[in-house]
């Protein structure tokens, strides 16, 4: 009886979102990876002949996000060109990873300053991300964030990918701060201790 009730007890905490992430400065760096996925698209709008005022994003596990409030600049030097566009991201129910407690969604916004420079040997983004979110569904967290991502324009939007952070994370497990190469694959990782503190 006893085993049977302490089972019941951890499956609807954790469906309640009672899981906060985990793996530390490695966790809150691939929640800030899912949380970069939707500016993909904004990169796309960079180069279209007619710059959209708004972009909608669908979000691989249901819900959206957004970007709006654009203010581009574009530059053309030699076999380069460089774009530096800002924006609001704003998250409405977006489902972007998955965790070992089910789905993360992410509610709230962040302004986003992107800057892409392509040249013979390819493209590159770098972009910065300031503001706060919550991450809800499956888990009960927040990422809030002061930090630049530097990565492969090729690897925006994807599950797995290889990233500079210079700048600060925190999320419920404490403040990160970076100024280093990473990889990031697969989902969010779960705090094993989160279910038995609640």
């Amino acid at each position: 009886m006893t085993k049977l009730t302490t089972m019941t007890l951890v499956v609807m905490l954790t469906g309640c979102g009672a899981a906060q992430v985990g793996g530390g400065k490695q966790g809150a760096a691939a929640a800030l990876a899912a949380a970069a996925k939707p500016t993909k698209a904004g990169a796309d709008r960079s180069v279209t002949p007619i710059l959209l005022p708004e972009v909608n994003y669908t979000c691989p596990e249901g819900g959206s996000a957004t970007m709006s409030n654009f203010d581009s600049q574009q530059q053309v030097s030699g076999s380069g060109a460089k774009v530096v566009q800002r924006f609001t991201l704003t998250y409405k129910g977006c489902g972007l990873a998955k965790s070992e407690a089910g789905v993360a969604i992410y509610e709230g916004s962040f302004t986003v300053e992107q800057n892409l420079e392509s040249s013979g040997t390819g493209a590159t983004v770098n972009q910065r991300f300031a503001g706060r979110v919550t991450i809800t569904g499956a888990l009960n967290d927040f990422l809030e964030a002061d930090v630049t991502q530097s990565l492969a324009a090729s690897a925006l939007g994807s599950e797995s990918a290889s990233m500079k952070l210079v700048g600060t994370l925190k999320n419920s497990s404490g403040s990160y701060t970076y100024d280093e190469e990473l990889s990031v694959s697969g989902g969010i990782p779960v705090a094993k201790e989160s279910v038995k503190q609640n």
